[in-house]
């Protein structure tokens, strides 16, 4: 293509008060939003400027719309090479928005929701702001910038928030999908940013959200986008609930109860279960010493009821998204590290990450039992039957307990891959990064056995894409829960000895994360590089301090508290 000389911003763009980047036959920002992109008739003069628009040439001829807005997102020209905020964007959007049509795929969560916030509906809007804040913010990490695009960051939160607030003056626009997009988008950017910094998030924007809801009306009136995002704020306040050992909100309880019973998403069965997991929670650690036989027995007999829930929950989806037993003879560089050299895989980064959330409450429920029964230990006198039914229930709640810590060191390679180092945004083309999936399998069974109904399975590139991405995030909560099950609670250790050396596996594994997260968590750039590669490791006890060290300034990070 020619472009003559200097030229003036499309139409268009003028009309949206956006930057344009000049580039013709369409902008960046009017292929971003799908829009037609139109100019007057520009002088000439003798000045010629050849500019390669190939791949926004093909981002109009292949795929969906969607794809098509991501292929022009992910091949940006070089004429945007200046333009940080488009690449930012484009990035984000390649790597880390989820399609939602998947057949048979999990919720992809909020970053399947952003869509809207890039489309030509909601233009240049309180979300779209933010959207490209969190954008930017995530872009320069990969870069490894210093800080050099934090101006833009504060320009477009100050502009979100200060668009959201003339937005919720008004009541149709306080009603609005994109009104709640631009509260749960800054609730996120205020936690990504909290890991960082190793501050408390504060749950502002959260609660703002669920004021949002209530002006919702009844849920019949609700779009399907204001479903998911509810079942987006339900997710987050029922696993901030478990950490913090306080009760869900009771309109999310609610809420939960009418969306559950009108949706076969597992997803929302799966967090209407966590909303029981975090009530029992908080009754038990509120109870005090000292509680009848009949009462401890009827907390036992609970706590057994909703694993048995979570138990018929996996049932259902096991056969679809995993686990699966990964076999791989062929060698990679660097290897991928696995615990006593067993790999599970699932159908996408998703679906795994769900799985682990499974885990992750059946860990909680049985660690209660765990607490319980110890509690009865110390408490009253028992005859002897009774004390052989407590050492039997003990002996099969510590074994379950060592089944569902396998399953998450398991999961682990499906995450991280053979990663060994902080990534750039070249390493998602880099071959050498290598991570299993079910397309590495000949027969896909599950762990029953049982020949595999695969649903909602990715293709290598996207589980490539989606795992360097976000695959450091999904399993950090995992790997700090076991950190801190088994560094913070000294009882808790002497009654769960894990296999040999999984103790410093799981160690090793959360201070690797830590790293290609870009945590700081040690000035030992040496010690680093040994934890990331896991060749020639310090001692045991060395490894096990710094990551009992770490775990209580990355838990405050992920705490949710108030404004104070």
């Amino acid at each position: 293509m020619v472009n003559f000389g200097k030229s003036k911003a499309c139409t268009t763009c003028k009309r949206r008060r956006i930057k344009c980047d000049e580039l013709k036959p369409r902008c960046a920002r009017c292929t971003l939003a799908s829009i037609p992109c139109e100019w007057l008739e520009p002088k000439r003069t003798l000045s010629l400027q050849f500019v390669d628009v190939t791949q926004t040439a093909v981002s109009h001829t292949s795929g969906t719309q969607v794809s098509r807005n991501r292929l022009a997102l992910a091949t940006p020209s070089k004429a945007l090479a200046d333009d940080r905020e488009a690449q930012a964007l484009a990035f984000f959007s390649r790597h880390y928005m989820i399609d939602q049509d998947t057949i048979g795929a999990p919720n992809p969560g909020l970053f399947g929701l952003f869509e809207p916030a890039v489309s030509t509906t909601f233009g240049n809007s309180s979300a779209t702001r933010a959207v490209s804040a969190l954008a930017l913010s995530i872009y320069s990490r990969w870069r490894t910038d210093d800080g050099t695009t934090d101006k833009r960051v504060a320009r477009n939160l100050s502009l979100s928030i200060g668009t959201l607030a003339g937005d919720l003056q008004k009541e149709e626009s306080r009603r609005s999908d994109i009104t709640l997009l631009t509260t749960l988008t800054l609730q996120f950017h205020s936690s990504f940013e909290s890991l960082f910094s190793a501050n408390k998030a504060t749950i502002v924007h959260h609660l703002g959200a669920l004021a949002l809801v209530r002006e919702f009306g009844r849920r019949e009136s609700w779009s399907n986008l204001a479903v998911q995002f509810v079942a987006y704020i339900l997710h987050v306040d029922v696993a901030a609930a478990i950490r913090e050992h306080r009760r869900v909100h009771p309109e999310l309880c609610r809420w939960s109860t009418i969306i559950t019973a009108s949706s076969l998403d597992p997803d929302s069965h799966l967090d209407a279960l966590g909303i029981q997991v975090a009530d029992i929670q908080f009754r038990i650690s509120s109870l005090s010493e000292g509680l009848s036989s009949m009462a401890t027995d009827a907390l036992l007999n609970e706590v057994q009821k909703f694993d048995d829930c979570l138990i018929l929950w996996h049932d259902r989806v096991c056969q679809s998204w995993g686990p699966f037993q990964w076999f791989k003879e062929q060698a990679t560089v660097p290897p991928i590290q696995t615990f006593d050299k067993v790999c599970h895989v699932y159908t996408s980064i998703r679906a795994a990450r769900l799985l682990n959330i499974w885990r992750s409450y059946r860990l909680t429920l049985s660690y209660l039992s765990l607490q319980i029964i110890n509690g009865q230990q110390h408490s009253r006198t028992r005859d002897v039957d009774e004390s052989t039914r407590t050492e039997v229930t003990s002996f099969l709640l510590v074994k379950r307990i060592q089944q569902l810590v396998d399953g998450v060191c398991a999961s682990v390679p499906f995450f991280l891959g053979n990663r060994t180092k902080i990534g750039t945004v070249h390493d998602f083309d880099d071959p050498a990064w290598k991570f299993p999936t079910c397309h590495d399998l000949f027969e896909v069974y599950d762990m029953h056995d049982q020949p595999a109904k695969l649903k909602g399975l990715e293709s290598p590139s996207t589980h490539m894409s989606h795992a360097i991405a976000m695959g450091v995030w999904l399993v950090m909560g995992n790997l700090t829960q076991l950190a801190a099950f088994f560094l913070m609670d000294e009882n808790l250790a002497l009654l769960l000895p894990l296999r040999s050396g999984q103790l410093m596996w799981i160690c090793q594994q959360y201070l690797r994360n830590l790293s290609l997260l870009s945590v700081k968590w040690t000035s030992d750039s040496s010690l680093e590089a040994r934890v990331l590669t896991g060749v020639r490791l310090p001692p045991e006890e060395d490894l096990i301090a710094a990551a009992r060290r770490c775990v209580q300034r990355v838990l405050q990070g992920l705490q949710m508290t108030g404004d104070s």
